[in-house]
């Protein structure tokens, strides 16, 4: 009996970290509306209006209401990088960063420092749809990063500058 529940101790511990490493490439998303969680917690990147329709973006409950959004509208722009905004804004809305590397939305959808990549992939059938999402302007500055939640920050989220380890969030496309 021990023998066996070793077993399938070991094959779960397999089969999750078999899940784990992702693909080397990834996919580009498509345009649509996304629901972003961390992988660790299940936590959604929501966002916070502090005033109007800015604010912090923090790690929140997978849910909607009034004042947070955990789905966020993704489409690429002309200049080959993605607008991630949140949905049915007006005026529109969009992921950005502030000067510190901190993660805000904000209602300059056309500032560079609303620029980024979404990509997503998969380590195959029954495991995890991740994205990654990096900030990557136009304009080719030290802006450069991933989307990290920061431990050292309780709920908040920056830009690292790259090199770091990947990030990767759950990605679940909505409607």
């Amino acid at each position: 009996m021990r023998s066996r529940v070793i077993a399938v101790m070991a094959a779960a511990a397999a089969a999750t970290a078999a899940a784990l490493p992702q693909p080397a490439h990834a996919a580009p998303v498509v345009d649509g509306i996304y629901r972003f969680a961390a992988l660790q917690d299940g936590r959604c990147l929501v966002w916070t209006r502090t005033h109007a329709n800015i604010g912090p973006v923090e790690l929140g409950a997978c849910t909607g209401s009034t004042s947070t959004s955990a789905d966020w509208q993704v489409r690429q722009r002309p200049n080959g990088t993605m607008e991630v905004s949140t949905p049915g804004s007006n005026p529109r809305t969009c992921l950005g960063l502030t000067t510190d590397h901190r993660v805000k939305v904000g209602d300059t959808c056309a500032d560079r420092y609303a620029e980024w990549t979404v990509s997503f992939g998969s380590a195959g059938p029954g495991s995890v749809v991740w994205a990654d999402i990096e900030h990557t302007p136009g304009d080719g500055s030290t802006s450069w990063g991933k989307l990290v939640d920061s431990p050292d920050v309780t709920g908040r989220i920056v830009v690292r500058q790259a090199p770091i380890e990947p990030h990767y969030w759950e990605l679940r496309q909505v409607g």
